[in-house]
């Protein structure tokens, strides 16, 4: 079945998506696409983990009767469809994301765009979550430190019941994954002083908008 009329789960890279996608099939058994073919690269532990459903060779994807047709994305803005968006502090964003490139691309680049995905604040403005309808904002941090108004708030966008409110610890998926899912960095020991400013510069009205400065 190919799915014309998804919901999309969107963020900038290493933002928290598949944690997101991690809750939605632990805790409410509900599985997720993405645009991206391999997106977990194979590791079929991981896949189970997430609840990550393949795309078929023509693009399309099967989802399991009953289910919603949720599908990752770091595209900018799509259509109009409903949308989970989740938003990271962009620095910590932007050091994971370098970390996952094993660093091909340089810190620079990836603070100034000059990658597949663009700027950090031009990923939010494109999908402009705090004004746009049909979308509900998460924030990371939030998700670490307050699961259950999480999936109270899921629960109510996707008018569906709650059906487990814990997951397994971060470490433990990194251990059997470490690019996907990463064991915990500090943004503040990764980026110099010059890369920092020039971050705050660029991004210095969503940083304050999200409440990260």
């Amino acid at each position: 079945i190919c799915i014309m009329n998804p919901i999309w789960l969107a963020s900038y890279p290493r933002s928290g998506n598949t944690l997101v996608r991690t809750i939605l099939f632990q805790c409410f058994n509900l599985q997720t696409g993405s645009v991206y073919s391999n997106d977990l690269g194979g590791n079929i532990g991981l896949e189970n983990y997430v609840g990550h459903i393949e795309q078929n060779e023509d693009r399309s994807i099967d989802f399991p009767d009953g289910s919603l047709p949720i599908i990752k994305t770091h595209t900018y803005h799509k259509g109009n469809n409903p949308t989970i968006y989740v938003v990271r502090d962009g620095r910590a964003a932007a050091v994971s994301l370098w970390e996952f490139t094993n660093p091909k691309v340089s810190m620079t680049n990836i603070i100034e765009g000059r990658h597949k995905f663009g700027m950090w604040c031009d990923h939010i403005e494109s999908w402009d979550p705090l004004s746009r309808p049909n979308t509900l904002l998460l924030k990371y941090e939030d998700i670490l430190n307050n699961l259950d108004s999480i999936l109270l708030q899921l629960s109510n966008f996707l008018d569906r019941d709650i059906i487990n409110n814990q997951l397994p610890s971060r470490d433990t998926i990194a251990g059997n994954d470490g690019k996907w899912v990463r064991k915990k960095t500090d943004w503040r020991s990764v980026l110099s002083e010059a890369d920092l400013n020039r971050f705050n510069e660029i991004n210095q009205q969503f940083l304050e908008q999200f409440g990260y400065i």
